[in-house]
């Protein structure tokens, strides 16, 4: 194996790949770039969704997209037209059979699957040095992908716990042209509960169960809500699961760990590539491969996650403290937003594409009272707290 690179990319996952893919299509044969995974071979272990609001690299492998949006609650319904920016999906594995098939024939990018990190990396001269069990590698500069540390709780304001299923009916069950982003089903302590069903055919679709909540769930402690779902969404006709998936996606990380020396970058949804107030990644972790690229195919080095304007970060945080405070009161708050009467505002705001006429019809939509008492709350927190919300 040779030895010396100059980038390791630390995690073949969505961030690593998405780096790797764009490298692997570089005319620099000289700059060798080196992506180290544990897993052995990649399987369809993931679901991206996002509105298209601009064409990208990946319109090929989107398998499903939808004009229309619903979600509910127990008393009402919001039907949103998005036709201008429809919903999209994409599926791991083809983005993954994509992004490996580029690498795999690229004369500058290796992919070392089933390749364990075995240390830290450590800073030796001017370079670094990973220990694997296949050996060690060196290199100027690394983009470290993996999590800094595991999910757990207080280390976000919220988390995002979801486990789904894809299901193949007997029947025709589903409006597949329709996808409920938010389907609100009973009460938790301390969480918000609801549903998300994404019909890829009229008897096929994804149906998840997500929460949003203080601490880091396991499948497991999902699994009965879960059960209640696909029961719920298919109704008595019988079903095939053909596929499993099950995440923890952050929701306003407290801290983000600095990297431990010089040319050594973190990346990726645990490191600050996910959007606060939606767990939302893959588009954000595009654009960060496509500026990461530029910087390295210049001579330069790649940079972390660049940070939301100060604003957009207020606004994040003061509504995930209000979920976080007031989880009865979450259905309300999304159908209010998504109930706007232009809902293309709320999906440019979710996008990072939002102006501040779109940032203030966001605001108008919500209801003042509850988030002038949290804004209250957290100036009179206690010193160096103020909207930490932790």
């Amino acid at each position: 194996m040779n030895t010396d690179a100059d980038l390791i990319v630390l995690g073949g996952g969505c961030a690593g790949l998405s780096l790797g893919e764009r490298l692997a299509e570089s005319s620099r044969r000289s700059h060798r770039t080196v992506v180290i995974e544990a897993r052995e071979a990649y399987a369809p272990d993931r679901t991206w969704c996002f509105w298209n609001t601009a064409p990208h690299r990946h319109e090929a492998l989107v398998s499903k997209s939808w004009n229309r949006l619903q979600l509910k609650s127990a008393s009402r319904s919001v039907l949103v037209d998005c036709r201008a920016t429809p919903y999209q999906m994409l599926e791991s594995g083809c983005f993954y059979e994509r992004a490996t098939g580029l690498i795999e024939r690229s004369t500058s990018v290796d992919l070392l699957l089933g390749t364990r990190i075995t240390g830290e990396p450590e800073r030796r001269g001017d370079r670094w040095i990973v220990d694997t069990d296949r050996g060690s590698l060196s290199a100027r500069q690394i983009v470290d992908t993996r999590p800094a540390a595991a999910p757990r709780e207080g280390a976000a304001t919220l988390w995002q716990s979801f486990l789904g299923h894809e299901v193949v009916c007997d029947s025709d069950q589903f409006d597949d042209g329709v996808a409920t982003l938010m389907d609100f089903a009973g009460r938790l302590d301390d969480g918000v509960l609801f549903h998300y069903v994404l019909p890829v055919a009229r008897n096929r679709a994804l149906i998840e169960t997500t929460v949003f909540g203080p601490r880091p769930l396991s499948a497991a402690s999902l699994a009965s809500h879960q059960h209640a779902a696909v029961d719920k969404f298919c109704g008595g006709v019988s079903r095939n699961i053909v596929r499993s998936e099950h995440g923890i996606l952050p929701m306003g990380l407290t801290t983000i760990a600095p990297p431990p020396g010089e040319n050594y970058v973190r990346a990726g949804v645990m490191n600050g590539g996910a959007r606060p107030s939606t767990g939302y990644a893959f588009q954000r972790i595009q654009r960060w491969a496509d500026d990461a690229t530029t910087a390295i195919r210049s001579g330069g080095t790649a940079s972390g996650h660049s940070g939301d304007p100060r604003f957009r970060q207020w606004m994040d945080l003061l509504f995930l403290r209000v979920v976080r405070h007031h989880p009865d009161r979450a259905a309300d708050l999304f159908l209010s937003i998504f109930g706007m009467k232009d809902p293309t505002r709320i999906i440019r705001f979710l996008t990072d594409t939002g102006s501040l006429a779109d940032h203030s019809a966001v605001i108008a939509a919500l209801p003042t009272g509850q988030f002038l008492r949290e804004l209250w709350d957290g100036l009179w927190a206690s010193p160096g707290s103020q909207l930490e919300l932790v």
